[in-house]
């Protein structure tokens, strides 16, 4: 059983992680906060301690870490089961030194017989409780292990689609422009054909026949 120093170091070894980096760690880390849902001070009794049952508390939370409010109830079953089991052995010890106190004429020398033989089905019945808190006990782990298991043989989730590659980029197709239907487009301006300009004598100069 850890003492009350080594939870201590626990949590603060706790502290200085840094915690997971990955979305699906994330996902997981953030139902790291679940509380239990036992309330602590309704199953103290006047005889026990509050201290106890918050230790035992801390102790099944540090060694199972549940991710999930399934997970949380079956815990906190196995916790009471624990807490219950405890409660009985202590009675049944109670049980034998009460008896020997209150017999009206006790043995001190088979004190054990006579409480056994006086007290046998008050016996009978403490023990079938015990026996059936241990039992749910046992279920409660055996659930909490296999949901435990299902949950770490669970695949991870799907990585979105990564998006389609590009093709080949194409050249873009020339703008052509129509006229708009019902618009009659302007004709050319009217340009008069010039007369043929005549010839420059000192254009022929090297060609004197040309200039008969």
């Amino acid at each position: 059983m850890s003492t009350i120093r080594q939870i201590e170091a626990n949590r603060r070894n706790s502290q200085k992680s840094t915690g997971p980096t990955s979305v699906t760690g994330k996902a997981v880390s953030s139902m790291n906060a679940l509380k239990t849902g036992i309330h602590a001070k309704s199953l103290v009794l006047p005889s026990e301690k509050l201290a106890d049952l918050e230790q035992l508390i801390d102790e099944y939370y540090q060694r199972h870490h549940p991710t999930s409010p399934e997970a949380r109830a079956l815990l906190d079953d196995l916790i009471h089961g624990e807490w219950l089991k405890r409660r009985l052995r202590i009675a049944e010890t109670q049980l034998w030194a009460y008896d020997h106190k209150n017999t009206y004429t006790a043995d001190d020398k088979l004190p054990l017989g006579q409480t056994a033989a006086s007290r046998g089905k008050a016996f009978a019945q403490l023990q079938w409780r015990i026996e059936c808190t241990r039992r749910s006990s046992e279920r409660a782990l055996q659930d909490l292990r296999q949901l435990q298991a299902e949950a770490e043989a669970a695949p991870p989730d799907p990585d979105p689609p990564a998006p389609a590659a590009e093709g080949p980029s194409l050249p873009p197709s020339p703008q052509t422009t129509s006229p708009e239907i019902g618009f009659v487009p302007e004709p050319p301006p009217y340009t008069p054909p010039q007369p043929a300009s005549q010839a420059h004598p000192t254009e022929h100069a090297d060609r004197p026949h040309l200039l008969k």
